[in-house]
């Protein structure tokens, strides 16, 4: 027989071993067995994959594989709670899971049993990416490193049996400080929220619980609680020197901030002289609602005080118009205290109204009050308007000084004209003309210096006069008349007819 080469032998091995392979298992009958024989080969054929459970138990956040150690870690012995930990039975799959274990759905056995505990699972089927939880309890009653075993039955294919070893190391009886405010507890080297405070002020006064959750007494340094921050203020009134096992005590943190922002302390609750339970209370100082004074006219800041436009020249007895000014209140708290006065000058001259607001002002309100002028006399006038509060500047107390001025008329200007006649002999020369003027219409034109009066306009130099500016002394209708007169014959002549009244407005 003549020998193959080696490749070729190879290559008939290969085509038998298929063949074989397409033979196996085939049915009787059909075109079906080559189906068969190449979903063996993976060649062809088959469908997607099958919805199967998987059992995932999660702890401390770490996924555990089956076998594994969970170590509860230190515990004295004979506390009243023991320590805890909590197991998350997981169902990763894409099929619901079932956990048939019964009673017991977690298993708990071992040398040690008896200083573990399980809190059990709350249901025994999990829907996919579903989970449960259930809780081990350490609580030994002797001392050293205490050991256990948990198990799991599950309809998981791949992991049937789950089991995990348990560990925990029992020491001697001693004391272990908890702190919590109301039901919230405060885990070590954590952090508890006063909330926001307003600067210089007192937040409510928060109690906090500290209780030995240990199995022996506490002996309490002194102090017992320490504050870093003195905006954390501590009450230890009533707080005892020792706490016993399965006892607490209560002592309260009142915030008060001095100034703006985040506030951190840190507390320590020391015992024993070398034991604390440490955590940071924090809070926040918000700004304090104050009131701010804003004082304007026309438009014009006199916040800081100032001079007020000038009201003028107004007759005496009279009253000008008013100038308004505004009093505002932008900042966040009720402005109070808020007077008006005049503390100097001519105070009598100038009047001002009362405050359209009253005494007090809210936050992002405004008033209004009105300052007239009356001058009692001619001339110059002023004086002193003084708006002040009780807490405008931001919180202070304010002031502000409104210089207010105007003038007193003293007369008004009329134009008084005639035809001049020059006297024609001689000892009448050296004379001149009188012009009398008064508010009566009729007057008789004899000086009196009241009702009546008669202003000389002698002859000067030859020159013979026939005009004169009067000034009068006060605004409404003057009469005028004139006469002349001579050096020798002063009573002078007859006077020229009255004027017409001639109006002198009163602005």
């Amino acid at each position: 027989m003549r020998s193959l080469p080696m490749n070729q032998k190879l290559n008939f091995l290969i085509l038998l071993t298929l063949i074989s392979l397409t033979s196996i298992g085939c049915p009787g009958g059909g075109g079906g067995g080559g189906g068969a024989a190449f979903a063996l080969l993976g060649m062809g054929g088959g469908g997607g994959d099958v919805p199967a459970p998987k059992l995932e138990i999660v702890y401390n956040g770490v996924s555990r594989e089956s076998g594994a150690t969970l170590d509860l870690g230190s515990e004295p012995i004979n506390t009243a709670a023991g320590k805890t930990g909590t197991v998350t039975i997981k169902n990763s799959g894409t099929a619901s899971i079932s956990l048939p274990g019964s009673p017991n759905i977690v298993v708990l056995s071992g040398t040690d049993a008896a200083q573990f505990s399980i809190t059990q699972p709350s249901k025994s089927t999990l829907e996919a990416g579903a989970s449960v939880t259930f809780t081990l309890n350490f609580k030994p009653t002797t001392t050293g490193v205490k050991t256990a075993t948990i198990k799991i039955q599950s309809s998981d294919a791949a992991v049937g049996s789950f089991q995990m070893n348990l560990t925990g190391t029992a020491g001697p009886a001693a004391p272990r400080l908890a702190v919590s405010v109301g039901a919230t507890d405060i885990s070590s080297n954590g952090s508890y929220g006063l909330g926001s405070v307003e600067v210089d002020s007192s937040g409510s006064a928060v109690t906090f619980t500290v209780s030995n959750t240990g199995s022996a007494t506490a002996t309490l340094d002194s102090p017992a609680v320490t504050s870093s921050d003195s905006q954390f203020v501590l009450n230890l009134a009533g707080f005892p020197a020792t706490i016993a096992a399965n006892a607490s005590a209560t002592f309260t943190i009142q915030f008060s901030p001095s100034s703006t922002g985040s506030k951190t302390s840190n507390i320590a609750v020391a015992y024993d002289g070398a034991s604390a339970f440490l955590f940071t209370a924090t809070g926040t100082g918000t700004p304090k609602p104050v009131p701010t004074i804003s004082i304007s006219h026309n438009s014009s800041s006199f916040t800081s005080g100032g001079s007020i436009p000038t009201f003028g020249v107004v007759w005496p007895t009279l009253t000008s118009s008013t100038k308004t000014v505004t009093i505002s209140n932008t900042g966040t708290a009720t402005m109070t205290g808020i007077t008006l006065s005049k503390p100097s000058g001519h105070t009598g001259d100038f009047t001002i109204s009362a405050f359209s607001a009253g005494a007090t002002l809210a936050a992002g309100a405004s008033g209004t009050f009105t300052i007239q002028f009356a001058p009692s006399a001619t001339g110059a006038r002023a004086a002193v308007v003084r708006v002040a509060t009780t807490n405008g500047n931001n919180g202070a107390a304010s002031s502000a000084d409104l210089n207010v001025s105007g003038t007193g008329k003293t007369g008004a200007d009329v134009l008084v004209s005639w035809t001049a006649t020059n006297e024609k002999t001689a000892n009448d020369t050296d004379g001149g003309y009188k012009v009398c003027y008064s508010q009566t219409s009729g007057f008789t034109a004899v000086h009196n210096g009241t009702s009546v009066i008669c202003a000389d306009v002698p002859n000067a130099g030859g020159t013979t006069p026939n005009s004169k500016v009067i000034s009068v002394p006060n605004f409404g209708n003057w009469y005028f008349k004139v006469y002349s007169y001579g050096k020798y014959n002063t009573t002078g002549g007859t006077p020229s007819a009255q004027t017409s009244a001639v109006n002198v407005p009163s602005t």
